[in-house]
């Protein structure tokens, strides 16, 4: 038998198969990839995996939180700005954030090459649940702010989290919208949502 890692070997362990999945699955993908290649480029053997994570798909979800988690960072620095939201900022925010979305690698493959659907399948409802429960946890608040200051017009903040996060399934079907016509439809989505969710602009003083 195997002798145990201990909690320092665990803890490597952990972040060398987050490291090397990254890099796999943005290579050759979640389908192509397998627990083989994954435990060979993390330098321990198959059974040792399941020390870690159940599947690969529950490694892939737990790379792309990372991803996510840095993304939703970013953007609540961008928001503890001390410059007042404006409908023209929220659609400034909105434009960059799926722009930021597009551009990362995995996240990108993850939407627009259709893995998500792989990924659903093979997931335990309650991570995906988790997941929600996060973006809310993020969105909420602001979205709560921004309405007592007079900012955003006044509504069910889950239903305007859901509204947001929306907006970011559009690329799942942007070969069915069309290529030529989806960065059109996109910017009118943004629009949409904007206009409906902000009043008109106004200056901070």
């Amino acid at each position: 038998m195997p002798r145990p890692f201990s909690e320092e070997e665990k803890k490597q362990i952990h972040l060398k198969l987050l490291e090397e999945g990254k890099k796999l699955f943005i290579r050759f993908g979640l389908k192509k990839t397998s627990i083989t290649e994954l435990t060979n480029a993390a330098g321990i053997s198959q059974g040792a995996f399941y020390q870690f994570f159940n599947s690969k798909e529950e490694l892939y979800f737990a790379i792309l939180e990372l991803e996510e988690q840095a993304v939703r960072e970013k953007f609540l620095r961008w928001f503890s700005e001390e410059e007042a939201i404006t409908r023209a900022r929220f659609k400034e925010f909105l434009r960059l954030a799926v722009k930021v979305f597009e551009e990362n690698p995995l996240l990108r493959r993850l939407w627009l090459e259709r893995e998500i659907d792989d990924l659903l399948r093979r997931l335990p409802p309650a991570l995906m649940e988790q997941h929600t429960l996060n973006d809310r946890a993020v969105l909420e608040p602001l979205i709560k702010n921004w309405q007592d200051a007079g900012y955003m017009v006044k509504g069910s903040p889950e239903v305007i989290t859901g509204v947001i996060r929306a907006l970011f399934l559009l690329p799942l079907h942007h070969r069915e919208i069309g290529e030529d016509l989806f960065p059109e439809v996109l910017e009118m989505y943004i629009d949409f949502i904007a206009g409906g969710l902000f009043r008109e602009d106004h200056s901070s003083g």
